[in-house]
């Protein structure tokens, strides 16, 4: 039963860059894998965050099915005109898949100009170039056809199989009215250059095609203590699309201490419930998101639904310049 398993996530394994690529629940939590064009795209000089997935455990062992993104990002003063920036960002990539631990994994560096249309108005360009790879942490696991007929030998799994990713893409973020209500829209086409890439030894190489991510955000300040955080996220690969809609109620429980308390809801069409909770305090923010199934999977997951568990963080850090004034010497009168 257990190299049947085995088979089945190593088959899910081999497709799911083709199918789906890697998704979270909390892409806000994401930015540089959402967008290149987010690197540096925050108010600060520095930032520091990642996700933890671990997505239908439920189905096989404990130790399959796990996602890591960790990211760092920075603002530059390099700039063509007065009030654009630079920003550099690194995104790490771990992905583990099924019994036999398929993994993809990627590091991966961003470079976005972020170029200030006016006050309340930013356009960014980004772009992004990294190698990804493949292997396979427990092949002695794999059912192969060779097993089944009996025949003896080793799994051809090509484990040193890497791929270059080039992605470009764009975003535009303004504030909206009196009350400045943050709006963010942007595109990114990922794998543009469309590598070939297998996770065998032998037979001809898979064409990853090109991912199409667009997202659109709307921080909408309801009162001095009420936000609500309104995403939708497309992403779109061949004949695959996957739709994610999301609210998140923001609630400022301590002006002093800046601490917001935050809750909110989200739909993957065709999949699944998300559930969010977390808090800001001060720089830091933190959040749980929960995948509650509704396709033909819940049945197969136990507690029946119980898709997937991400943990979440990210902080942002200002580098203050210490001031070096001129010293100045005064003439004693006489």
């Amino acid at each position: 039963m257990n190299r049947i398993i085995a088979t089945l996530g190593f088959i899910i394994a081999s497709y799911v860059v083709e199918a789906q690529d890697l998704h979270f629940t909390q892409y806000a939590f994401s930015p540089l894998h959402v967008n290149p064009a987010n690197a540096g795209l925050f108010k600060g000089s520095y930032r520091v965050g990642g996700i933890f997935r671990d997505q239908a455990f439920a189905i096989s062992s404990a130790g399959a099915y796990k996602t890591l993104n960790f990211y760092i990002d920075v603002t530059l003063p390099w700039k063509v005109r007065k009030n654009d920036w630079v920003g550099l960002g690194i995104n790490v990539i771990q992905d583990r898949s099924g019994d036999i631990g398929w993994g993809a994994g990627g590091f991966i560096g961003q470079l976005a100009y972020h170029l200030s249309i006016n006050p309340k108005t930013t356009l960014s360009l980004g772009a992004q170039y990294g190698s990804s790879s493949f292997n396979v942490k427990s092949p002695q696991k794999a059912n192969t056809e060779s097993l089944i007929r009996g025949i003896q030998g080793a799994v051809a799994f090509n484990n040193g199989a890497k791929y270059t990713d080039i992605t470009i893409g764009t975003d535009l973020s303004t504030a909206i009215g009196s009350a400045k209500h943050d709006l963010s829209v942007g595109v990114n086409a990922a794998r543009i250059n469309q590598p070939t890439a297998t996770n065998l030894s032998t037979g001809a190489g898979q064409k990853l095609g090109t991912l199409i991510t667009g997202y659109a955000g709307l921080n909408y300040h309801l009162n001095q203590k009420l936000d609500l955080r309104n995403h939708i996220w497309v992403r779109s690969l061949k004949s695959f699309n996957e739709i994610i809609p999301q609210c998140v109620v923001s609630y400022l429980a301590n002006v002093e201490k800046k601490i917001r308390l935050n809750a909110g809801l989200g739909y993957r069409f065709g999949d699944a419930v998300q559930l969010m909770f977390g808090a800001d305090i001060d720089n830091l923010a933190f959040q749980i998101g929960i995948d509650q199934t509704l396709s033909g999977l819940r049945d197969a997951q136990s507690p029946t639904g119980f898709g997937a568990v991400e943990f979440a963080a990210k902080y942002t850090g200002i580098i203050v310049k210490k001031p070096d004034p001129k010293p100045k010497v005064f003439c004693p009168r006489f």
